[in-house]
């Protein structure tokens, strides 16, 4: 694989010289004060030679060097890795799309406030009661948008999970690599009654093996137990505090339908087992103890971990995101992180630990670096205020008030989450205002995700319903429905997944009704 950096090294030196003189400082003077941080330690110091190392296209700087670099200039220490071409905002784009075995937390924060997003103007005002109807109605493709001009904040009260394949106790409810948004709720084990059957609701619960969304029931006041409807999972209980942790309630979901990947029980979950203690993880000491700890509640193994970041580093386009099972290995024997930044985003993407978490192991946290944005032009970015492009967003805001925080950490990811090369607003369909629906799993269905490539309804009649393909349809008045389709000698047949609409329709195929496309992802909430 050829090593490419995605930037002109050769160029480098003229612009860090200019971002230093910015700050009327020197390679010079650099290099003199890196050497009084940290008491000396050699990690963080400049050489004098700096600008003549980029010379040799493999040199990186370290992330202690850039740290220096940060603390001394003022600039941000995420703009100074956007100047040597990184982006740690790539750690929660490859989580997102990556399988999970086990339920992981992902990484929801946005590092780079400086990146830009899609972004849309308004055609009209949206009527948000329409049942269902494609974005394209109300929205057009516009200027894209810096993240550091939205009101975006990732704040305490949400986490986002990756549903695993090994931890789907709330199957199909939740499928495997669907993210989940968790609402913490301080009461939220004194909200669930005590009785002997569950609720409805799906619950954040941590224990000893790990975190795992599932139905509940309280069959005395201090358990839990968690409650498998499909899947043979061993019913356990677990002592409030001592045993486990109800963190709190999952009421948005995102669920990607072109994957396919089915859950398994491990033997470990379908016997019997006796809860250990549940305690709350330490700070962590070191980076080799952060990796550990990574690597033991993602349940990877060496090997499995490192064809991910090799197939990191074939989507970057750069070798040195790969990492061989034995140097993850040696990486957690080590008290220091990898001498290549390339590594640190792929460990943390691979075992779906925050980037955040693992500079902060590093002594290298951003809180210790410096606080001034950088000038845009150093960065690549229009110079100037493009707040007055966009219009304020009716549609927006209104998202906005219904559910919440917004997940803009994965702005980059769906696309390949759901399996195409692009989302547009063309693929998206608002179905807020459908009142009822027959199929559990479109209840709560806010959005629809479509693939209009694939328009030729294909048979799964062994396949159970969760698992079903779903089209929508046009009509020839501009409507549009939505359930289970097949083409029988020019016929589509279709099952509508809505309760106003009848059971079964027969449309005649471009004459009736054509197939706009597959829908092969859902933002529903949950209640």
């Amino acid at each position: 694989m050829p090593v490419t950096s995605g930037r002109s090294y050769p160029a480098l030196p003229g612009k860090i010289r200019s971002i230093l003189a910015a700050r009327g400082l020197s390679l010079a003077e650099v290099s003199r004060s890196s050497r009084l941080l940290a008491s000396g330690n050699r990690l963080h110091h400049i050489p004098h030679n700096f600008y003549s190392a980029f010379r040799n296209r493999l040199f990186s700087p370290s992330i202690y060097q850039v740290l220096a670099l940060s603390v001394i200039s003022g600039y941000r220490l995420v703009d100074w890795l956007t100047v040597f071409g990184f982006s740690l905002d790539e750690v929660p784009r490859f989580q997102a799309s990556l399988p999970a075995l086990r339920t992981v937390e992902l990484d929801a924060r946005v590092y780079q406030g400086s990146s830009s997003i899609p972004w849309f103007d308004e055609i009209k005002e949206p009527d948000l009661s329409t049942p269902l109807v494609p974005l394209s109605r109300w929205l057009m493709s516009g200027i894209p948008r810096r993240m550091d001009f939205l009101s975006y904040a990732a704040g305490p009260e949400y986490r986002y999970l990756k549903i695993g394949s090994q931890d789907a106790f709330a199957f199909p409810e939740l499928l495997p690599g669907s993210i989940v948004r968790v609402n913490r709720l301080l009461n939220a084990f004194k909200g669930i009654p005590v009785r002997k059957n569950p609720g409805k609701r799906l619950f954040l619960v941590e224990h000893s093996g790990g975190m795992t969304c599932s139905r509940l029931f309280r069959p005395e006041p201090k358990k839990v137990v968690l409650c498998s409807r499909h899947l043979p999972y061993a019913q356990v209980e677990l002592e409030q505090e001592t045993e486990a942790v109800v963190s709190g309630a999952a009421d948005l979901e995102i669920r990607p339908l072109g994957g396919g990947e089915k859950p398994v029980v491990p033997a470990r979950l379908g016997r019997f087992w006796i809860p250990a203690p549940f305690t709350r993880p330490s700070q962590v000491r070191n980076v080799g103890e952060f990796i550990r700890r990574a690597r033991k509640v993602s349940g990877l193994s060496f090997r499995e971990a490192s064809a991910r970041t090799r197939l990191i580093a074939r989507k970057l386009g750069d070798s040195r995101y790969y990492c061989a099972a034995a140097s993850l290995s040696d990486c957690e024997t080590r008290e220091l992180p990898p001498r290549h930044i390339h590594k640190l985003i792929s460990i943390c993407a691979t075992y779906f630990a925050s980037a955040a978490g693992f500079l902060e192991a590093a002594g290298a946290g951003l809180d210790r670096a410096g606080k001034l944005p950088m000038p845009a032009e150093f960065l690549g970015l229009p110079v100037g205020d493009v707040r007055s492009v966009s219009k304020p967003s009716y549609f927006l805001s209104e998202m906005e008030r219904r559910f919440g925080e917004l997940p803009y950490f994965l702005h980059n990811s769906l696309s390949s989450q759901f399996g195409l090369k692009e989302i547009s607003v063309r693929d998206v369909f608002w179905t807020g205002g459908i009142p009822e629906v027959v199929d559990p799993c479109l209840a709560g269905a806010v959005f629809l995700v479509v693939d209009r490539k694939r328009k030729i309804p294909r048979p799964a009649l062994s396949c159970p319903k969760w698992a079903q393909p779903i089209y929508v349809l046009q009509q020839r008045d501009g409507s549009y429905l939505c359930g289970y389709c097949t083409l029988q000698n020019g016929t589509l047949i279709l099952r509508s997944c809505f309760a106003p609409m009848p059971k079964l329709q027969r449309l005649r195929n471009r004459v009736d009704a054509e197939v706009v496309g597959k829908v092969v992802g859902i933002a529903r909430r949950l209640k």
